[in-house]
């Protein structure tokens, strides 16, 4: 006995309750860097069900039995992520067969850099720069990159199944929750989380479809080879904070210096700037409002912690990721202050 109460008073010191939690951690990011391979698709999937819950909840309201909502929202899911896959083969197809075109053209830009700034008696590492980044090879392994990504999409059907199960369970998870629970289960606050994870993936994804619609346009109209690759690459590396929009701006920029110049790759990189600001900064805060707003260092940290734990995966579901963290400890009653230093701007705890 007196051991037991000795080694329950050694836990309840705070520095030793500070050691457990942070042993507890370092054990669970373990974990998750571990199970990548599985984790990372499965991830997909519950995100994919959180925003198909809601249609199959409204068909199985007018009668609809379970097997046909869950079944036409699992083929209307395949039906996306196949029009985008062929898409985007399409294009990558194209795209890297005119690589080696735009790398010849790149060797012949350096050249004339070169002879220009010589007649101006110019002497600077410029143009040695310019050769050491290589422009031809940063297209050729965006060419690479994007097969890769190609290639990626045929998990989508092992995704689309964990999708069809997870919507075939939550279709009956309340019935199941208050069967279990004696019909005493409060499943109001289960039901709000929910609602602000669908809310907050839905209008990523409205703002993210706008963003890539907007690239094109802009894309095509300044006379930029492959304006739909540019825009579908847009709008899925919008998904990616901070350095999203930018990385998506790079191939299409250097492409410009090839067919449009200086003046117009500068006009490009501009388009490309207004429209994040514009939709990112401006019109996603808006809609967001303030609850779904997290601050701009835990956006950046997410994406540092997810990407290092589960690489490109993790920085694309970076923050729908830490959304769902802050959605539920802002649902505790114990962390809702960790929700609080992650809100965007401060607000009041609310007293419950």
């Amino acid at each position: 006995m007196k051991s037991q109460k000795s080694n329950s008073a050694i836990v309840q010191l705070p520095g030793m309750k500070l050691l457990f939690a942070a042993a507890a951690i370092i054990i669970v990011v373990a974990g998750l860097k571990t199970a990548k391979s599985l984790l990372v698709p499965f991830m997909f999937a519950v995100f994919l069900a959180i925003i198909g819950i809601g249609p199959v909840f409204w068909m199985k309201r007018r009668r609809f039995p379970t097997f046909i909502s869950v079944s036409l929202v699992a083929l209307l899911f395949l039906a996306i992520f196949s029009g985008i896959g062929t898409l985007l083969a399409t294009s990558v197809n194209a795209f890297t067969a005119e690589l080696p075109k735009y790398s010849d053209s790149f060797s012949k830009l350096t050249l004339q850099l070169e002879e220009q700034l010589a007649n101006y008696n110019i002497h600077t590492t410029t143009t040695e720069m310019f050769q050491m980044i290589q422009p031809g090879s940063v297209m050729e392994l965006f060419g690479t990159t994007l097969k890769r990504s190609v290639g990626a999409l045929s998990d989508v059907i092992l995704v689309i199944i964990i999708v069809v199960f997870i919507l075939y369970e939550a279709a009956d998870f309340r019935v199941k929750l208050r069967a279990a629970l004696d019909g005493k289960a409060d499943i109001s606050r289960f039901t709000s989380i929910t609602q602000e994870v669908q809310h907050y993936l839905a209008i990523k994804t409205l703002t993210s479809g706008l963003t890539g619609l907007l690239v094109g346009v802009w894309v095509a109209f300044m006379g930029i080879d492959f304006p739909m690759l540019w825009g579908l690459v847009a709008f899925l590396l919008n998904y990616i904070p901070v350095i999203g929009s930018i990385i998506a701006s790079v191939p299409a920029v250097l492409l410009s210096l090839v067919t449009v110049g200086w003046g117009g790759s500068l006009s490009l990189a501009i388009g490309y700037v207004v429209i994040n600001v514009g939709v990112s900064n401006l019109l996603e805060p808006i809609l967001m409002g303030r609850k779904l707003g997290l601050s701009p260092l835990i956006v950046f940290l997410s994406l540092v912690f997810w990407g290092w734990v589960w690489g490109p995966a993790g920085m694309l579901m970076s923050v729908p990721l830490t959304m769902i963290v802050k959605i539920l400890l802002d649902h505790s009653d114990d962390f809702q202050w960790v929700a609080i230093l992650m809100d965007l701007k401060p607000r009041r705890v609310s007293k419950s």
